[in-house]
């Protein structure tokens, strides 16, 4: 933890070093996902793609050399990437030959896991019927097959993005997560636009929360903290987002301190969790540093 102890020291002395590295090593994806803002803008066709192997692992270092200390893998579907002959369980065994203390990447699950990660982030979106209306048909069975099969030793948690077609779902979905005793729990986003027509309203989304709190006070593993659900119902982030706290490569090679979406209407109506958790721990909240950081911070390895 000393390291980590440093780091936010540091923040609030004003150094601007980043704790995650944030690498989206490619926009393919096997999916089509009604929610998808790849997909829904077409950056999946659109120039460059990809990194490469050489690209991601130079970016890893740098970021690291600038004080780093987590790295996630994002798409598109990270899984599915690949580069003359190295796949995600190269990179992650490279993040770990750098030194980094905490490497997890985000899912489908249908291309089954790389297991050498500390944390898997997987994509949940509702109980069966719900969660393949948003993803597709036989996605739901397929994760939960990749999930039962698995003998990853790591932290998995679920991810649900509420949107929608999945906002009177959300104590199904954190139901089927308590029963599956492979999951450490499931951590709520709002979707952030685009596409806008599926977004839930100011309204919508203080009513979701509200129903997240009483699961997580019922002793559901809702994962999001406790001051971390109640600043989820703020939309815009322009102005308080702590950008600092992670960096971003994206495919096209370029490199973000913060969010890539930060100044686009999109960040008017961010839903994205981890701006107010990354928000509260850059400010010390003791709470939610320690709700966070037996997933999300620590090597299992």
């Amino acid at each position: 933890m000393l390291g980590y102890a440093k780091w936010w020291l540091g923040s609030v002395f004003g150094s601007k070093a980043p704790l995650v590295n944030t690498l989206i090593i490619h926009y393919g994806c096997n999916l089509r996902c009604r929610h998808c803002s790849i997909y829904s803008s077409g950056a999946e066709d659109a120039g460059k793609n990809k990194l490469s192997y050489g690209e991601v692992v130079d970016d890893l270092r740098l970021q690291f050399g600038k004080g780093a200390k987590i790295a996630y893998f994002e798409g598109g579907e990270p899984t599915a990437w690949s580069d003359g002959g190295k796949d995600l369980g190269d990179l992650i065994k490279a993040a770990k030959e750098i030194g980094y203390k905490n490497i997890g990447y985000t899912t489908n699950g249908t291309n089954g896991f790389f297991t050498g990660s500390d944390v898997i982030s997987v994509s949940l979106d509702g109980p069966k019927d719900i969660n393949d209306l948003i993803r597709g048909e036989g996605v739901f069975d397929k994760l939960m097959e990749t999930i039962s099969d698995s003998d990853f030793t790591g932290s998995i948690y679920a991810n649900m993005v509420i949107q929608k077609d999945n906002m009177d779902y959300i104590e199904e979905t954190a139901k089927a997560v308590m029963d599956n005793k492979k999951l450490a729990g499931i951590i709520f986003n709002f979707i952030t636009p685009p596409p806008y027509e599926i977004a839930l309203t100011p309204e919508e989304k203080k009513a979701a929360v509200g129903k997240i709190r009483e699961l997580k006070k019922s002793g559901y593993p809702v994962l999001n903290s406790k001051r971390g659900l109640e600043l989820l119902t703020e939309e815009d982030w322009s102005k308080k987002c702590p950008y600092h706290v992670t960096v971003f490569i994206i495919p096209d090679g370029s490199h973000h301190n913060g969010c890539p979406m930060h100044d686009t209407p999109s960040c008017k109506q961010c839903g994205f969790a981890a701006v107010r958790e990354y928000y509260l721990i850059k400010r010390g909240n003791i709470s939610t540093i320690s709700e966070m950081s037996s997933i999300f911070a620590m090597s299992k390895k």
